[in-house]
């Protein structure tokens, strides 16, 4: 088993002085994917007020062509981050939290749990090994399936806040080499070292209370409730790679869902 450590502190970071680059340079070869990761951070930390500044400054900002940003921001309002409209711009929508992005996997939980002041550390590890049975009956395979499956536990303040086991058919990998440190997004995962990436999940959310059957990691009494996800992922044919299994503490983890009409 491979296992990776990570520790930083949490809270909001400070606002930049007016001075400084408002969001890094991109390299020349940028796709619109991690120029819309790069203005989705800078909103997270708050490094606009209210609106963005216009495509033009965008793309200055980042190195990219108008078009680049314009796919950019395109998803942003499909995501629900920002609203766009004539002779006004793009204004970034008053909900935007970590809160009702964890579940849209637009943000990491590790963000979630720092927007509320907790010191947070992450423990990553993940062995070749047989699948959970709710696991296995997402994927229609034979009997004997290797897996890879990856414990992904954040911790706050030295407690154990969300536990994810991410399940993947070693048959979905590319390469057997996964090394010492994998990435704690399953989409990240995915262009990294799947056949196929991740191109959309589906997540079922399911009532769950400790009661000596249910598997989980959390230091929940018995007959509390924690939140249970089940997650699973799939190729842009439809085709199931993945399966997450995410149970997080009520104390640390309340999640909102983004509704458009």
């Amino acid at each position: 088993m491979t296992r990776v450590d990570a520790k930083r502190r949490s809270g909001r970071r400070p606002r930049r002085a007016a001075s400084a680059p408002v969001v890094p340079q991109l390299e020349s070869r940028t796709l619109a994917e991690q120029a819309r990761a790069a203005i989705l951070s800078a909103i997270l930390e708050q490094r606009f007020e209210n609106r963005l500044p216009s495509e033009d400054e965008l793309a200055k900002m980042l190195n990219v062509s108008r078009t680049t940003i314009r796919t950019a921001l395109q998803r942003l309002e499909q995501d629900g981050i920002v609203s766009r409209r004539r002779a006004v711009g793009t204004t970034i929508n008053a909900h935007v939290a970590p809160a009702n992005l964890a579940l849209q996997r637009l943000v990491g939980f590790d963000l979630l749990l720092a927007e509320k002041g907790y010191e947070i550390r992450t423990d990553v590890s993940w062995s070749r090994d047989a699948a959970p049975p709710e696991a296995a009956a997402a994927f229609a395979l034979t009997d004997g399936e290797d897996y890879c499956v990856t414990s992904k536990a954040y911790y706050a303040d030295e407690r154990l806040a969300i536990h994810i086991r991410d399940v993947i058919p070693w048959s979905h990998l590319r390469t057997e080499s996964l090394g010492e440190q994998i990435p704690a997004s399953m989409f990240d995962f995915s262009r990294e070292f799947l056949v196929d990436p991740i191109d959309h999940a589906i997540v079922q959310i399911v009532p769950a209370v400790k009661d000596g059957k249910q598997n989980t990691q959390l230091r929940v009494g018995k007959g509390d409730a924690f939140v249970r996800l089940y997650e699973t992922h799939y190729s842009s044919g439809g085709q199931p790679l993945a399966f997450s299994i995410i149970d997080g503490d009520p104390h640390y983890v309340q999640l909102e869902v983004f509704r458009r009409s």
